[in-house]
């Protein structure tokens, strides 16, 4: 009798164990397809960092959540734990974390960013994860493929199994940009601040605009366009016929012959206008890089295909974009007679960044990480100027590359590089890189993390990169890694941020959420052991603690350009009132938004352990009305919490970008709120004093159909209104 219950024993643990092994990869393979299977070297599109304003230094999204996989920690014992061709041994939770961290970042504010969906998110999770695996080669090279697709379905199952009901509908999703390459978008909005195009070249005739202004660019289906949602109702040329009566404003931007669709027309810097970028192209917003001269530059890194890491690089500035961009020919070349620079080249990596660098013959350049170069995947830094003309010969639609020679990078620990946001300065890019391959000598740490997992991905080095001028003429641009920081830091404390623009300050920030609370937390990464320490908020003379909802937004980062220049800290939150137990219906006419800023601020010279001190604060209330019963409209419903993914007037407000900037004739930074049910009337809040107040009150038509908004707002003093959640007053 014992001897068959032996037998029947072995016998159900070897058919459990063969359930485990192969039922997983058989469900997944039977419900899920399979995605492209592009194995040309390159990684996944990741993260990327995209500036909104002249003194901004970092926005800091991710809600305070931190970045990983929320797959189930025992997840690794459902895929293949073999040793890939370097000997190493990779986690799932640390193998994909790359592509987990777009995931987290799109569950969170894809909806508000770029109209992504909830599938839209887990498709471009399984693509990355195949890509991953793909790239690390984790066993036999002639099965890694097939083996790769079971993966990269099993973790798009985990994720919707275990982590569905993180994704954000309209009544929490807000507004940060991190996606390079947004081909799933049907449509976008993105601003950006930026120097007046004009006040300089005409300072009488736009003596009242402000110093800066906002540029919002609607991209559908990569066709795009520009509008100046802050500028007067000024017409930068007056109607003429004659192509020679060429304005101040247009010659400025080159133009000596006014081009036939000038003509006859009186053209407003208010006019929304096309910009003509090279069709067949998918664009992503604009990168704004503000050079050493404080010259304003929005450069587009387009890419080509999926198939291929090729971009078109295009180069431009306010004043063209508000003018004329139209080009000669059809092509992203210098030939094809354009006003806004165009190159076409390869950059070996999907998400290429733009680069100053000074001392350089052409001061802007296209860069990227790319582990395309060696057929060990080791690190090459590439690089090519973004504006100089194509040449024929010596593969000058390349990107020129240099392999760091070092072993840490060369071993594979710096893979991680590609999966948190780059921090790119003037001759200077940082990377993190955290450790995707088990860093363990003890068979038995191995064994207990392979069946228990390691959920934060602790360990990872910073990988700083000075960048010169080239040696030769078209050669690379010279770089070196300058230092390699080691850390041990869950990745609970990422996105981690810089805190200034300063070459060499090696100072982040970040922020942590509890379930209560919000708290701001720095990392020196200049020190030999980089730890996490609390950094001070102080109100009404005494330290404060933020309400969890104030990370429901990006904070913004700003140093100004003074000549004692200030680091300030920007909050924003946001409710919609929602009376209880009133039901939504089609024939409700109005909807209210509470909307709520908060700056604390400490001289940008002052030592680390400085409390930030609020400085400003505004509590509005913004309320719209609409005509009834025209539900079929985004902007003329109410929001209804039983259908989360239809959005409302409030909702949109809600989730709004923030912007800071010089744009208001008060002084100081003000802050605005893009309305994209009024689009041409962004909300403004000009700082007065220790508060803000809202430029105009009133916004909107009378109708038909009737559509109005008004803001009030009031000053946000007291510590309790801030650590605790917003508090609705009875309309």
């Amino acid at each position: 009798m014992s001897r068959k219950v032996v037998v029947w024993s072995i016998a159900l643990l070897a058919a459990a164990v063969l359930v485990l092994m192969y039922l997983p990869s058989f469900i997944t393979d039977s419900i899920y397809k399979n995605v492209d299977d592009i194995t040309d070297g390159e990684m996944p599109a990741t993260v990327t960092a995209f500036q909104s304003g002249p003194d901004v230094v970092s926005t800091i999204g991710g809600s305070g959540d931190g970045l990983n996989c929320s797959l189930p920690r025992w997840a690794n014992i459902l895929f293949d734990g073999g040793r890939d061709s370097d000997q190493k041994r990779h986690l799932v939770l640390q193998r994909f974390r790359q592509a987990c961290v777009f995931h987290d970042l799109c569950y969170r504010h894809g909806l508000a960013t770029y109209g992504y969906n909830q599938n839209d998110c887990d498709r471009i999770l399984q693509n990355a994860a195949f890509r991953l695996c793909v790239y690390i080669r984790n066993g036999v090279q002639e099965s890694s493929a097939a083996r790769c697709q079971s993966d990269s379905k099993m973790v798009l199952a985990g994720v919707g199994l275990g982590g569905y009901e993180a994704y954000r509908g309209w009544d929490r999703s807000t507004y940060f940009e991190f996606d390079s390459d947004p081909s799933r978008s049907n449509g976008f909005q993105v601003s950006r601040v930026v120097s007046h195009p004009f006040k300089a070249i005409a300072p009488a005739k736009y003596a009242s605009d402000p110093d800066q202004v906002i540029l919002m660019f609607e991209n559908l289906r990569s066709n795009l366009a520009v509008t100046c949602i802050t500028c007067a109702n000024v017409p930068v040329l007056e109607w003429t016929t004659d192509p020679n009566a060429v304005s101040a404003e247009l010659r400025s931007v080159g133009v000596t012959r006014l081009p036939d669709v000038l003509l006859r027309r009186v053209p407003m810097l208010t006019e929304t206008m096309p910009v003509w970028l090279p069709p067949r192209r998918r664009h992503a917003a604009p990168h704004l890089l503000v050079d050493g001269a404080g010259k304003d530059h929005l450069i587009w890194m387009s890419r080509n295909s999926p198939e291929n890491s090729v971009s078109c690089i295009v180069g431009a500035d306010a004043a063209r974009l508000l003018t004329n961009t139209l080009p000669t020919r059809d092509l992203c070349s210098v030939d094809a007679g354009p006003s806004l620079t165009r190159v076409e080249i390869d950059m070996f990596a999907s998400s290429p960044l733009p680069m100053e660098v000074p001392g350089s013959p052409d001061i802007i350049y296209a860069t990227s990480i790319s582990p395309q170069k060696t057929t060990e995947h080791h690190l090459s830094f590439c690089s090519r100027s973004a504006s100089r003309k194509v040449e024929e010969t010596g593969h000058d639609d390349q990107s020129k590359c240099v392999t760091f020679p070092e072993p840490e990078v060369r071993t594979g620990a710096a893979l991680g590089a590609f999966q948190n946001f780059p921090l790119v300065r003037p001759g200077q890019q940082m990377y993190f890189a955290r450790d995707i391959a088990q860093r363990t000598d003890s068979p038995l740490t191995a064994a207990w993390q392979r069946a228990f997992g390691n959920a934060f991905s602790p360990e990872g080095a910073l990988l700083v990169i000075d960048v010169a001028p080239p040696l030769a003429v078209n050669g690379p641009l010279a770089a070196k890694l300058k230092k390699i920081v080691r850390f041990d830091i869950d990745d609970r404390f990422d996105p981690m941020m810089p805190i200034t623009r300063k070459v060499d300050d090696l100072r982040f920030l970040s922020l942590e959420a509890t379930k209560t609370s919000v708290h701001l937390r720095m990392i020196d990464f200049a020190k030999d052991n980089p730890s996490v320490g609390n950094v001070q908020l102080m109100m009404s003379n005494g330290e404060v603690d933020l309400d969890r909802s104030w990370a429901e937004r990006p904070m913004v980062v700003l140093e100004t350009r003074d000549a004692r220049p200030r680091t300030k800290l920007v909050f924003s939150r946001g409710e919609i009132a929602v009376e209880a137990g009133k039901p939504v219906t089609s024939a409700a006419t109005t909807e209210a938004l509470t909307l709520q800023t908060l700056v604390f601020e400490r001289d940008a010279a002052a030592p680390s352990n400085t409390p930030f001190v609020k400085s400003a604060g505004a509590a509005c209330r913004i309320v719209y009305e609409f005509e009834p019963d025209r539900t079929d409209w985004p902007c003329y419903r109410a929001f209804d919490p039983d259908r989360t993914m239809r959005a409302s007037p409030a909702t949109r407000l809600q989730a709004s970008q923030m912007l800071v900037g010089r744009f208001t004739q008060a002084g100081g930074h003000g802050i605005a709120f893009p309305d994209l049910c009024l689009k041409s009337e962004p909300i403004i809040l000009a700082p007065q004093g220790t508060t803000f107040v809202p430029v105009s009150e009133t916004a909107g038509w009378q109708g038909p159909p009737r559509f109005q908004r008004t803001v009030k707002c009031e000053p946000l003093d007291a510590a309790a209104a801030v650590s605790g959640p917003i508090a609705q007053k009875a309309p």
